[in-house]
């Protein structure tokens, strides 16, 4: 199998974190040259994003919740990153839709040139999606159950995103939220959160224009 994946994207990050705390044998590649619009990548992406896991018999699965998902049913023998209780298993599922439906879709459009109404708009939007999640994580390493699940391997590549989106800014979304600030100190003690953090800082890196 391959994951079609860009370091700096936190949606690929969630992936590649699934991928290795599950030790499954998967190739972690970059996509072809010329992406999002090369007809090639669009034949097994129709959005033109990242990530994308290839299958051995080579199907193509894009959305990263969904590859998620995926990887639980297909290897179900492998370290397991949803919950045993029911109850659990929806506020992982919960929190994943949490940082796809209210944390991500401000600083997606962030990250283009916005009028500065417009950038205080979005601003505040992150900044409620925020409040909602201090709200929601519970006390712990971990956002739910105590072990690694679906919930960090959303949430922790979306904070480091939401920290890096408002430093352009001059400010630090989340310092004044003290449970998603402890959150954030406490998830990178796992190996495998903080292995695809250090990859999106680098991938960011690379993408700001040297001066």
């Amino acid at each position: 199998m391959q994951l079609i994946s860009l370091p700096a994207s936190p949606f690929a990050a969630r992936a590649r974190i699934a991928v290795r705390a599950k030790g499954l044998d998967v190739e972690i590649v970059p996509p072809p040259s010329g992406w999002p619009h090369d007809r090639r990548f669009r034949d097994i992406s129709p959005t033109g994003r990242v990530p994308v896991l290839i299958l051995d018999d080579g199907v193509a699965v894009w959305e990263s919740a969904v590859i998620l998902e995926l990887l639980e049913e297909l290897f179900p023998q492998a370290r397991p990153l949803l919950p045993a209780g029911v109850l659990e298993r929806a506020r992982t599922r919960q929190l994943v839709r949490v940082a796809d439906l209210y944390l991500m879709p401000p600083m997606v459009a962030l990250a283009t040139p916005q009028s500065p109404t417009e950038n205080r708009r979005l601003l505040d939007q992150l900044a409620d999606a925020l409040a909602m999640l201090d709200d929601l994580l519970e006390d712990g390493p971990y956002a739910v159950g105590g072990s690694l699940s679906h919930a960090d391997c959303a949430i922790a590549p979306a904070l480091l995103a939401a920290r890096v989106t408002g430093g352009r800014f001059g400010i630090d979304p989340i310092e004044a939220l003290p449970r998603v600030e402890a959150y954030a100190r406490a998830v990178i003690r796992d190996e495998h959160v903080v292995e695809a953090l250090l990859e999106m800082e680098e991938g960011i890196r690379r993408l700001v224009p040297r001066r």
